[in-house]
């Protein structure tokens, strides 16, 4: 995907949540969506981290194998 190619996303969150993402996100200087995403991203990046390392360490293992997972 291209940087500029953007899809919405929306959805409904308990109120106080909201506010403290806003909280956090003015004293970051960044209005709500683009902290959402700063973190959003950095999630992707960790869990994506994770899913090479386990890909890597348990080769061979049976724990990784297709059909493994019950």
């Amino acid at each position: 995907m291209a940087p500029h190619d953007k899809t919405e996303l929306r959805g409904l969150c308990p109120a106080h949540l909201a506010q403290a993402l806003d909280a956090i996100a003015m004293a970051r200087g960044m209005d709500r969506n683009t902290y959402v995403v700063a973190v959003l991203e950095a999630e992707v990046k960790k869990v994506a981290h994770e899913a090479s390392l386990l890909s890597r360490m348990l080769r061979g293992n049976p724990y990784l194998t297709e059909g493994g997972a019950e």
